[in-house]
């Protein structure tokens, strides 16, 4: 049977797969929107469980949008925001955006902007390292003091935008404001609530849930705004209101569109990132890897597709020339920093089981890290072949694989 993967910006392979199982975005039901920018203006202007915008600000009020990372068409999504202010009448001097990182298409998004009259919207990358650029806005239940993005502490109305997450053990309530926190806070608060996120302990994620929650509200935060991608890079559904209810409806779109369910497990999983440089990390790669671990049988093969570029560094050397993954592994809990996550992510399957990568970087660098490289289409097809059973993902770093069990059935 011919089976085309998708992979990086636009890259294709075939492959003859005996029995396959395919698991993808579920582009049928849930196609892209044509217009986001417009669907995120009228969200706000009827937002769930919330006034309107108009009747949440008045003249003077200094408004602060909080982008997250990973928000699809972000300048798109930005667009509509400055919208929807500014039909509520918000000065552009006004309104400053707050972003995790620098925003990609930031020429176009400022001449859209000047075109609609914003153009004297500020823009401010945070530095959780710079001390003048945090500020306490208050103490949580555990004594211990909150601090936030300056610009986000002293706005009048902060509004978050961040991405629609599947629900998770701490269920949605916990994520509503997981776009915010502990992102916009200094390093040392944000290392350990990612250092913590790696916790299996309940008790530990039970306060780490509520950490989340008491940020928000310590914010003054009162509504939401989150993205649901869509396949392809694309936005499947914007959601805007009461942080709860955002957060649940949000969550329920994203398993909708990114759970796919399958009967068996696979010898073979094949995982594939797709999307332009900014889709291709090691960040995504792990998300791919553990979508991988799901379905894959024990003693079984994952192989990531990617056009992955970026050298391993930092908790990642964990695993150069390793000899014992489940040492690397308890070394990595250890770690603070937020790129243990995914260096602990590769560490737990190269201790189940034989991981490829198909990526940019040279075969030495991928060896070292306790992978097997792919350098081409004939290689993958050589490891494909005589699986007895081969489950292929695409667009790894969303799609949420689910092993049923025999009552599911």
């Amino acid at each position: 049977m011919a089976t085309t993967l998708t992979y990086g910006d636009s890259h294709t392979c075939e492959l003859e797969l005996d029995d396959v199982t395919f698991l993808a975005a579920d582009r049928a039901h849930h196609p892209a929107l044509r217009d986001p920018a417009t669907a995120v203006r009228e969200a706000l202007a009827t937002p769930v469980g919330y006034p309107p915008l108009a009747s949440a600000t008045v003249p003077g009020d200094h408004v602060a949008i909080a982008l997250d990372e990973g928000v699809p068409q972000a300048a798109t999504i930005l667009t509509g925001a400055v919208a929807a202010l500014l039909d509520a009448d918000v000065a552009p001097a006004m309104l400053t955006i707050v972003s995790i990182s620098s925003i990609e298409g930031r020429e176009t998004l400022n001449k859209q902007l000047t075109d609609m009259g914003a153009g004297a919207v500020r823009f401010e990358v945070h530095d959780p390292d710079d001390e003048k650029a945090v500020a306490m806005v208050g103490v949580n239940s555990h004594g211990e003091p909150l601090r936030m993005n300056r610009t986000l502490a002293e706005a009048d109305l902060v509004l978050p935008i961040g991405v629609g997450r599947l629900p998770t053990n701490n269920g949605a309530s916990a994520e509503k404001f997981a776009s915010l926190f502990p992102h916009f806070s200094s390093r040392e608060t944000a290392d350990r609530l990612h250092a913590e996120a790696a916790s299996e302990s309940p008790k530990v994620r039970k306060r780490r849930a509520k950490e989340i929650d008491e940020a928000g509200w310590l914010l003054g935060v009162g509504m939401t705004l989150s993205v649901t991608p869509g396949a392809a890079g694309g936005v499947a559904a914007v959601f805007a209101g009461d942080p709860e209810i955002v957060a649940r409806s949000a969550a329920e779109q994203s398993q909708a569109i990114w759970q796919r369910s399958v009967e068996r497990q696979g010898d073979l999983v094949i995982a594939t990132i797709v999307g332009d440089h900014r889709e291709q990390t090691w960040e995504n790669v792990a998300q791919a890897v553990e979508a991988a671990s799901a379905v894959v049988e024990p003693g079984g093969a994952i192989a990531v597709i990617s056009e992955l570029d970026e050298p391993p560094s930092g908790a990642l050397n964990h695993l150069l020339e390793a000899v014992d993954f489940g040492e690397v592994q308890l070394d990595l809990l250890k770690e603070p920093d937020a790129d243990a996550r995914p260096a602990l992510a590769l560490a737990r399957a190269l201790e189940l089981g034989p991981v490829y990568l198909r990526s940019r970087l040279p075969a030495d660098v991928v060896e070292a890290l306790g992978m097997t490289p792919i350098a081409d289409d004939d290689e993958l097809a050589r490891l494909a072949a005589g699986r007895e059973h081969c489950i292929v993902i695409e667009e790894a770093q969303h799609v949420v694989p689910k092993l049923l069990n025999r009552e599911e059935l």
